[in-house]
């Protein structure tokens, strides 16, 4: 494959990711969104709760391993939390090995939302897979696998 190809098809898959995430946050999130009788998704966007999911997979973390996952700058990301924490989606807490270090995770009570979204998104991917076939259904999973694992070691080896 020459370097041409091969940077081609990049471009394709982070055309395809682009979508894929510009489709669930502005379609599949919001009617998700619509569907939760919770007064505080009134005042949530879909930003917030994609945060949320975000850092479920990751929590508890630092302010500067959740600006890398969410791809913002460390004083974006504090803003972020912030609002989140205002709105009682997320949670501080001091790391009980170092005092100087604030944790994040999704707040106890808002927990349940972020698990139904997961739970909704799941089902969403699911109809989407069944379009695609279980062969590429399995391939999808063993590189979604090979892709998070790598991606969380260099979110952790980015924050230290």
């Amino acid at each position: 494959m020459t370097e041409d190809d091969y940077m081609e098809k990049v471009s394709f898959i982070v055309e395809t990711d682009g979508l894929l995430r510009d489709y669930i946050t502005s379609v599949v999130i919001k009617d998700i969104k619509s569907r939760i009788d919770d007064k505080r998704f009134v005042r949530i966007s879909s930003n917030h709760i994609h945060a949320a999911l975000l850092l479920k997979t990751i929590a508890p973390c630092s302010l500067k391993d959740f600006a890398a996952v969410m791809r913002l700058s460390k004083s974006s990301a504090s803003a972020l939390v912030e609002r989140m924490v205002e709105k009682k989606i997320i949670e501080r807490q001091p790391n009980q090995d170092n005092r100087r270090e604030i944790l994040l995770s999704v707040d106890v009570e808002f927990e349940k939302h972020v698990v139904f979204v997961r739970k909704e998104l799941s089902a969403w991917f699911a109809s989407l897979l069944d379009d695609l076939g279980p062969e590429a259904f399995e391939k999808w999973y063993a590189v979604m696998q090979q892709l998070n694992t790598v991606m969380l070691k260099k979110i952790r080896k980015n924050s230290m």
